[in-house]
């Protein structure tokens, strides 16, 4: 091949995780509705800058940072594709951070593997397709963890400070992101006799303590949350591993050949703190929400996503150190096939909850003699971001009622007698939203 191509391509390489995140993270962004979640967001950043900021830090602060960012956005706009925006960008961020922090542990095309893995994993392209923390925080992660292993490497006052400030930074995204934290802690006593203490230790203390108090308060927090989260379960910890692995059992083998690979490396002691780096930002997510799950309510599956961070940078080191060239391709095909199949598949799956259509269905049949009951309660925020401008109620009055219920289709009917008081109202007709969204019609019989 041309040495001129050649050179040519190597200049191309770095920019094609962060392509790839953008293109996957923009594609029909506005085509879904949104969720309940996203919603609640949306709902609590609404008003001014200053009443959102206090609000969030008074009353949720693990959400402050996000609540920071999102509503200078909404003032703006309030498109579903603007409000996800800071996500897609997040995600480029973080498949950019994954490049710089792969070449540091490995060569350009570790970082590029790495890069590569992140942006087509469905779990993160799912948090770059969401309004909510969890892309911000991957990102946070990513670079607090390449500033570090900068830092290390290079020793001055500058990259500790910049290192500092990242680290800082880190619980304001979502408290899943302090685990990078522990992460660069279990990396820094492998490492601690060839960096300079005077440094090291300053910029490590203020990120500690810093973390340390935001946790504290978003656990004080947390404790008394009223929202339904209950005990861990097991399948939403393996829907949430799984979500870290993109589903994929050739990122969960290349990363765990990765980490075996650094720490092999002729000069052992910098291949030790590199590979528990990597290992510990596969990990510590997990250890974060088994620690918080045993004393609060917590929901694991979402948050456990950012695991890709470590694990993609894994598996970026394990493919490029199989030696075999054949047994290499192979490898990557297996990536790339996987990787494709999980975004296809969640492509063509329907919507589990279609607000959007939902409010359609209402707004066809809705008259002055009608009211609407979304049930449960926290699900109003969604259907009044797509009918803001229906007024809704707790009980059916009324010559017919139209009750809007998120959740298990089955217990649909039950939960729309709890608000229509049989036999005053018969049931005339439930029309589907998505798998578990329905839209009931309650007349007087």
């Amino acid at each position: 091949m041309d040495g001129r191509l050649v050179a040519a391509l190597d200049r191309v390489l770095p920019y094609l995780g962060p392509a790839l995140a953008a293109v996957l993270g923009l594609v029909a962004l506005g085509h879904r509705s949104l969720v309940v979640d996203e919603t609640s967001l949306v709902a609590t950043a609404q008003g001014s800058f200053s009443d959102v900021v206090e609000h969030a830090f008074s009353d949720d602060p693990a959400k402050a940072g996000y609540l920071s960012l999102l509503q200078p956005m909404l003032s703006v706009d309030d498109s579903e594709m603007w409000l996800r925006l800071p996500s897609v960008v997040a995600a480029v961020v973080a498949a950019v951070a994954a490049y710089r922090l792969g070449r540091r542990l490995a060569g350009r095309y570790a970082g590029v593997t790495a890069s590569l893995v992140l942006a087509s994993s469905i779990g993160a392209v799912s948090l770059s397709r969401t309004v909510g923390p969890l892309a911000l925080a991957l990102a946070a992660m990513l670079l607090s963890s390449a500033l570090f292993a900068r830092a290390v490497e290079h020793g001055n006052a500058f990259w500790w400070a910049a290192y500092a400030v990242s680290a800082v930074v880190l619980p304001l995204t979502h408290p899943i992101a302090a685990s990078a934290l522990a992460a660069q802690l279990v990396a820094l006593v492998f490492v601690w006799r060839e960096v300079d203490l005077r440094l090291a230790v300053p910029a490590v203390g203020i990120a500690v303590v810093e973390c340390g108090l935001f946790l504290t308060a978003a656990v004080i927090d947390r404790a008394d949350a009223p929202d339904g989260a209950g005990p861990l379960d097991l399948g939403d910890i393996g829907g949430g591993v799984g979500r870290g692995l993109g589903w994929s059992p050739v990122v969960a083998a290349l990363a765990v050949w990765g980490v075996i690979a650094l720490f092999r490396r002729a000069e052992p002691q910098p291949g030790r703190w590199q590979a528990a780096l990597v290992a510990s930002l596969a990990l510590m997510p997990l250890l974060f929400v088994l620690a918080a799950g045993a004393v609060l309510p917590v929901y694991p599956r979402a948050p456990l996503t950012v695991a890709i961070g470590g694990l993609a940078l894994g598996a970026g080191v394990g493919l490029v150190s199989i030696c075999d060239r054949g047994v290499r391709i192979a490898a990557a095909a297996s990536l790339a096939v996987v990787a494709v199949a999980a975004l296809g598949s969640a492509a063509l799956r329907d919507q589990p909850e279609d607000w959007r259509a939902a409010a359609r269905l209402v707004q066809t049949d809705v008259t002055p003699h009608h009211t609407v009951v979304v049930l449960p309660e926290r699900a109003r925020t969604a259907f009044a971001y797509y009918a803001p401008d229906l007024r809704l109620s707790r009980v059916g009055r009324g010559a017919s009622v139209l009750v809007v219920i998120a959740g298990d289709p089955g217990q649909a009917t039950r939960s729309g007698r709890r608000v229509v008081s049989p036999p005053r109202y018969a049931l005339l007709s439930q029309r589907h939203a998505g798998d578990d969204l329905v839209v009931q019609r309650w007349v007087r019989p």
